[in-house]
């Protein structure tokens, strides 16, 4: 900051400058904590890249960028997340939602029959049941999270978009009645060994790490998913790019059919799915 300043007492630092400066963090962080503090679009970032920068917004700027080399989250410094082109609020009670979560959601879609029941255990921001249900207003969708400062959160954004969702605050199954024809999961799978875990500090804990090397709750979920899937019914779980092998067997052996395991962008086995069938 010292540095900045002492341009800033000689001549105005532009945008392009001070992206320039940034030279240990993606381009693309910065322009779009420029386009949070002067409040414009990144069209216009790269448009005028000799707007000149105050000192007021060169210390808002800072502190955004110290933030960022601390592996805080970009969204929680902006309060929100875009996912199935839907602006989320997020904030360090909640996962921010990943990219990548939405093959679980596309997968969902492609197996839910009309006027069918969803439901979404863990849902943190209720990034999964609300994507869902903006595509499907026929269809009936509940989420669960043990967190109730995750569900006021999602909540908000249930409010905020005009989607309708039933949240209820349980453990996995542990508060619920009824069946349902599609069961979606994005539980907690990281091992307490991993070492990518440093860098993601600022998100809940509880929603990250599980024991058993990260397979801890899939285990849990996968177990007692028959007794409330419909006949013929689909669960559905994410998992690390690890462990697509484990938790098919997972499935097999609590008695699942056609387990399978799909691929995100990354060419990753992301998530792992069956159909439970009632002899």
């Amino acid at each position: 900051m010292a540095k900045l300043n002492s341009e800033a007492n000689e001549q105005a630092v532009t945008t392009r400058q001070w992206i320039g400066l940034q030279t240990d963090l993606p381009r693309l962080d910065c322009e779009l904590a420029l386009c949070q503090i002067l409040g414009v679009n990144r069209a216009s970032i790269l448009a005028q890249p000799e707007r000149a920068l105050s000192l007021l917004q060169l210390e808002e700027l800072d502190y955004w960028t110290s933030s960022l080399r601390k592996d805080i989250p970009f969204a929680y410094l902006s309060g929100e997340q875009e996912f199935w082109g839907l602006s989320l609020n997020v904030s360090p009670d909640v996962l921010v939602p990943r990219p990548e979560t939405e093959l679980l959601v596309e997968s969902a879609l492609s197996l839910l029959k009309r006027n069918a029941q969803l439901l979404d255990l863990g849902t943190g921001s209720g990034a999964i049941a609300l994507a869902i249900a903006s595509e499907r207003q026929d269809a009936q969708v509940t989420a669960t999270d043990v967190s109730a400062k995750a569900l006021q959160v999602a909540k908000q954004n249930a409010e905020q978009l005009g989607i309708t969702v039933n949240f209820q605050e349980s453990h996995w199954f542990k508060n619920l009645g009824g069946t349902w024809q599609i069961i979606v999961s994005n539980p907690p799978y990281i091992d307490p060994d991993d070492p990518h875990l440093k860098h993601l500090h600022a998100e809940p804990q509880h929603a990250l790490i599980a024991g058993e090397k990260g397979l801890a709750d899939l285990r849990e979920i996968i177990s007692e998913a028959p007794a409330y899937l419909n006949n013929k019914g689909w669960l559905l779980v994410e998992h690390g790019y690890d462990q697509a092998e484990q938790v098919r067997h997972l499935l097999e052996q609590r008695g699942f059919q056609a387990v399978t395991s799909h691929k995100d962008l990354a060419n990753i086995e992301r998530i792992s799915l069956g159909q439970y069938i009632y002899e």
